[in-house]
């Protein structure tokens, strides 16, 4: 196992979940209260026989709306919990989202820690304290940035998912590799996929983790370099939201509509996104941009929080490994 003291958190990786509360001695299992995702809870239910205060999260983006926000809050108040409580969120993004979401403004915030059981969760959701839930189709528009105690990475509870989880959570490793690290895209471009090795997972994840946690180190309000973490996420939030398709697809699409545009402003070269279309290729994520309407997601676009109005912070690339914001029009971007 190895960990991360970070500022406001600990990161355990390539952690045992049986050693949780040896390894966090501030947990007491009376005070603790699970947020588990119903499939984790299906799979895994053996491990989870000694907590008493669980709440199951159904899977799927539609579950981070306020109305179940309030049927959870609900739930803990039955349970008993309270302002010494300790909410940990085990499962994906969405129950990441949802516990950082609910443990933040329960009796005006409560202790809470993750284990994230995806790679999406663990290289995203997981990191950096954004905990955000949906309103009217628009994806994390209500939300706070509070970091939880502790992340717990147990690697065993990857051996369950399918080739589509992995698929998704390496959309998120190929980005952070595009905005700050040519090395570990050159690594993600030789290197033979293996999903089923743990080395293989932990070194990436490893390198991932640490470049996301510069990042947010340096700028944990998102005012300046924070924001290069939202590169592809204006148009792949919009195509998440509108076209109902996995989270990481549809950040993959979003790369290549900011290569497009990074390309035609004179940053990036022709032959550099090629070289980024065919590493999304390699790990099975989806690049062909000539179905998707662009005025069509302009609803979606002007509702991110990136916008400021008829402007919009949009994150491009001088080259791999190096991203930067540009305030560029909105019309400027749909109508190229």
């Amino acid at each position: 196992m190895e960990k991360i003291v970070y500022p406001s958190s600990s990161i355990y990786i390539n952690a045992d979940f049986l050693d949780l509360f040896d390894c966090i001695d501030s947990l007491q299992k009376k005070e603790v209260f699970c947020l588990i995702d119903q499939n984790v809870y299906r799979i895994h239910q053996d491990i989870f026989s000694d907590f008493k205060n669980i709440i199951l999260i159904p899977s799927g983006e539609e579950t981070k709306s306020l109305v179940n926000i309030n049927d959870f809050i609900e739930q803990l108040i039955s349970l008993g919990a309270n302002r010494k409580s300790f909410i940990i969120g085990i499962g994906g993004g969405v129950t990441c989202d949802i516990t950082g979401f609910v443990a933040s403004i329960f009796m005006r915030g409560v202790k809470f820690g993750f284990i994230p059981t995806t790679v999406l969760a663990i290289t995203d959701a997981a990191l950096g304290g954004k905990n955000g839930v949906n309103l009217n189709g628009v994806k994390n528009l209500i939300g706070v940035i509070n970091e939880p105690n502790f992340v717990f990475i147990d690697y065993s509870f990857l051996k369950t998912l399918d080739s589509q989880e992995f698929t998704n959570g390496f959309a998120e490793i190929i980005k952070h590799a595009c905005v700050a690290s040519y090395d570990l895209f050159v690594f993600l471009e030789d290197v033979v996929i293996d999903y089923s090795s743990i080395n293989f997972l932990h070194n990436l994840i490893l390198d991932s983790i640490k470049i996301k946690l510069k990042i947010v180190n340096n700028d944990i309000n998102e005012s300046n370099d924070r924001k290069l973490l939202n590169f592809g996420h204006t148009f792949g939030h919009a195509i998440e939201a509108k076209h109902n398709i996995p989270h990481g697809s549809a950040i993959s699409l979003g790369i290549i509509f900011a290569n497009v545009l990074s390309n035609r402003l004179g940053f990036l070269e022709k032959e550099k996104l090629i070289r980024i279309s065919n590493l999304l290729e390699k790990f099975n994520l989806p690049v062909d941009i000539s179905g998707f309407n662009k005025k069509e997601l302009m609803f979606y676009i002007n509702k991110d929080k990136k916008s400021s109005g008829k402007k919009i912070d949009f994150v491009i690339l001088k080259d791999i490994g190096e991203g930067c914001v540009e305030n560029i029009l909105i019309e400027d971007i749909i109508n190229e």
